[in-house]
């Protein structure tokens, strides 16, 4: 079986680009042949990128991988910072097997992740985004850290130029230079301040904010789309900001007309649904979601905000005992929180509701936090990937 690698090289590196992550890293104690082999294949990005496009492929039609925070679930020592608590993401694999079932089946696993610093700082000032299979972790001061628990990798980002003060972070791929990045902005000393670092220089470089809008103290609602990072910002003039991730432009893009003069009583969540952004406008009661408009934006991307524009595409209830939207998982489903902290999913074809039963961890609710994607995408970089 060693042998293969020598002799058949080429056929072995299609057939491995279409295996899963974890099979693929498993076959590197076959032997010392195959050891190198696929160590070869996790330092070349051609292989990479096209194991990425097939997986992406066969996952996509087959499976999905909803990933939940778990907050200060586990508490270590560190020797001289103390106690802090650790937060935990747990990763639930969903089989797209058309069960008629009420519930919704999956494997699930539990990831530690490294806790960000000074350990008091509040669990809502985490940033936490997923991009082609990297975790991206931030607090709002000095601490980036990239993970891909596939691969068993993580870093630490070189310190950043801001320190304090930061509102907002994105992380995404840039498809043409081949390359990730992470912006963070906010506010220094009443200044305004914007940065972005390419995994491919391994630095951070100052850029300018050429829109104007009114700074929250933390920005939580975002998602990552062909190439632009999106966060919606909920201050008195609610508005969504873009990041080109190629040209490394900001834009402000209104939301459609009238979504909050219609109720007193509003909820805007952010979604990626069928490669477009979706805006999700929860009309609520009491607290609770009595209907979801869904509107979506064209391809406009941002770049010029006034060709943007929104498209009503469909209004989901009367809902009973919903609180806010999560993320469509499906381009036909929607999961969604209820009152006592579950999830439950609605197809929108069917109507149908079924229950996803998430453990509790160390008797903490875990909350939705992404959808997330198995792959051998290096936080190292290409060149030293593979180790």
């Amino acid at each position: 079986m060693a042998t293969l690698c020598c002799e058949l090289p080429e056929i072995l590196e299609e057939i491995f680009s279409w295996l899963p992550t974890q099979s693929l890293m498993r076959f590197k104690c076959v032997s010392k042949s195959w050891n190198a082999f696929i160590k070869s294949l996790l330092k070349n990005p051609e292989f990479v990128n096209k194991h990425l496009r097939n997986i992406d492929k066969k996952v996509l039609s087959r499976t999905t991988c909803l990933v939940f925070f778990c907050p200060g679930s586990v508490k270590w020592q560190h020797p001289r910072r103390g106690a802090p608590r650790r937060d935990l993401l747990k990763v639930l694999t969903v089989s797209h097997d058309h069960n008629e079932s009420d519930r919704i089946n999956y494997d699930g696993q539990v990831l530690r992740l490294p806790t960000l610093f000074p350990s008091e700082l509040p669990l809502a000032h985490l940033f936490r985004s997923h991009c082609n299979g990297i975790i991206c972790l931030a607090n709002c001061y000095d601490t980036v850290i990239l993970c891909n628990p596939s691969i068993n990798e993580c870093r630490t980002l070189p310190e950043p130029y801001l320190t304090d003060g930061v509102v907002g972070v994105g992380f995404g791929y840039d498809l043409r230079p081949n390359d990730y990045k992470v912006v963070r902005f906010g506010l220094d000393n009443l200044v305004v301040r914007a940065e972005v670092y390419s995994m491919g220089a391994d630095s951070w470089r100052e850029i300018e904010i050429q829109c104007q809008f009114d700074y929250p103290s933390h920005v939580d609602k975002e998602v990552f789309c062909k190439g632009f990072f999106y966060w919606f910002i909920e201050t008195e003039e609610h508005i969504i900001i873009s990041f080109d991730m190629f040209h490394e432009v900001f834009d402000s893009i209104p939301l459609p007309n009238n979504v909050l003069r219609t109720w007193d009583d509003h909820f805007i969540k952010l979604a990626v649904w069928n490669e477009s952004v979706a805006l999700l406008s929860c009309h609520r009661e009491t607290g609770f979601t009595n209907s979801i408009e869904v509107w979506v934006m064209d391809d406009c991307h941002g770049s010029v905000t006034s060709s943007c524009f929104w498209i009503k595409k469909l209004v989901i209830g009367p809902l009973v005992g919903i609180v806010t939207p999560s993320t469509f998982w499906k381009n036909d489903e929607l999961l969604m929180e209820t009152a006592n902290e579950r999830s439950i999913s609605y197809n929108l074809h069917s109507q149908k509701l079924r229950h996803l039963t998430v453990i509790e961890v160390a008797n903490t609710y875990p909350q939705w936090d992404f959808l997330y994607m198995k792959s051998l995408v290096s936080v190292q970089g290409q060149e030293n990937s593979g180790s």
